[in-house]
């Protein structure tokens, strides 16, 4: 179905779920894979990035190693770029390497940012003229209480004990 995929990678919890996403599909379809990850540099200079530029190669060689692993054929590059050209870099990186797909991961933007729709996703799929794969969002597993069972009792402090 595809022969090479770019996957565009975050920081987040988001650019794991999406490793893990196009990790089962490039398998699946014996695609090659393209790792690319745009540190994010602010528009005012005052503000530092989130990453230094060796945290942002960290992750790429970390998913380029991880998709080996896995027998994908595997490649990478980190780049900077001003938040407002980050998604034009992934498209046009996707581009420029022929790439049949790009797939990214979800953040689920909240507040003002999603009510704009200047999320990089969005732009990404108004920029692209190829496929655009979003990732579902990371399951989050809540930790549950355990349940009070029949012999289980609560006093008026609120101190549970175990009745025998």
């Amino acid at each position: 179905m595809w022969d090479r995929l770019l996957l565009a990678i975050d920081q987040f919890d988001s650019g794991q779920a999406a490793l893990d996403f196009t990790t089962g599909l490039a398998a699946a379809s014996g695609a090659d894979v393209r790792v690319f990850h745009a540190r994010e540099l602010s528009k005012c200079t005052r503000v530092p990035p989130l990453e230094t530029a060796a945290d942002a190669r960290f992750i790429v060689d970390e998913a380029v190693f991880r998709l080996r692993l896995a027998s994908i054929g595997a490649e990478g590059r980190a780049c900077s770029a001003r938040e407002e050209q980050v998604a034009s870099r992934i498209v046009d990186e996707a581009s420029q390497l022929r790439c049949d797909a790009i797939v990214l991961g979800s953040r689920r933007l909240r507040g003002i940012s999603r009510l704009s729709g200047w999320g990089v996703r969005e732009r990404i799929l108004r920029l692209s003229p190829l496929p655009v794969i979003v990732t579902p969002q990371p399951l989050l597993i809540r930790k549950r209480r355990p349940m009070v069972s029949a012999s289980d009792a609560v006093d008026r402090d609120g101190v549970r004990s175990r009745r025998h």
